[in-house]
């Protein structure tokens, strides 16, 4: 990776820890309007947005970027939900193992990369690998992202024998999303937001299928939201 990037990394990791605290006591999304209108980095607050938040540089130019990296998705679940999801699993071969967790973090971040290289792509937007990338031009937008306080409500289990979950809803996470210059690794933006499966108000089967299918309509409305946003910049809507 290119020295510059190397440096975007670390940065995101903080706050993405951060922003994890944050979340987990419901600041963010029970007390949007205490978000202060310029943070930490001097990325000025955006209104009439539809997500929670967006800063961004108010001298940003993204209109120059027509190529997009995505940098490593780091997944992260809700507090204690690994505890949380084996307190009422009475069956040792029905509790949930850190190994099922780390594929279920896998599986997200891999439909992340999937989903917004497919958005960004049929947007008319190359997407690159940051691996190797031409760091002498100055298109280039490097999307680090996170989903954090990942809350999945009935998982699937790797275990013998069958077993039904019924959920009226199939969970909730958030998505905490930075943009850099690749160049310069310049911070131009970022955005948070949470997101939950609808409530169907009955209870239905929850299994890895559907679970997956929920997490892929929440990952698509937010790639769609910045594809658009990306238009706009770019005159194109």
């Amino acid at each position: 990776m290119n020295k510059t990037l190397s440096r975007i990394t670390p940065r995101r990791a903080m706050l993405a820890a951060v922003l994890a605290c944050t979340l987990a006591s419901g600041c963010a999304s029970t007390q949007r309007d205490e978000l202060p209108e310029v943070d930490q980095y001097g990325l000025e607050r955006v209104q009439g947005t539809r997500v929670e938040a967006v800063y961004r540089d108010p001298n940003a130019d993204f209109s120059q970027f027509n190529r997009v990296a995505i940098a490593d998705v780091e997944v992260a679940f809700r507090k204690d939900w690994l505890r949380d999801q084996n307190r009422d699993r009475v069956s040792v071969s029905r509790r949930l193992t850190q190994e099922d967790a780390d594929r279920i973090r896998a599986a997200v971040a891999k439909e992340f990369r999937r989903i917004f290289s497919d958005e960004l792509q049929k947007g008319g937007y190359t997407v690159v690998n940051l691996d190797g990338f031409d760091n002498a031009s100055d298109d280039l937008l490097v999307l680090t992202p996170a989903i954090l306080n990942l809350d999945v409500a009935a998982p699937d289990v790797q275990s013998a024998g069958r077993s039904r979950t019924y959920t009226a809803s199939a969970g909730s996470m958030t998505l905490y999303l930075e943009f850099h210059d690749a160049l310069s690794g310049a911070l131009l933006g970022r955005v948070i937001d949470s997101r939950s499966a609808p409530d169907r108000g009955y209870m239905s089967i929850s299994n890895s299928v559907t679970n997956l299918s929920e997490v892929d309509r929440m990952l698509r409305r937010w790639a769609q939201m910045l594809v658009a946003a990306m238009d706009r910049a770019h005159g194109k809507s």
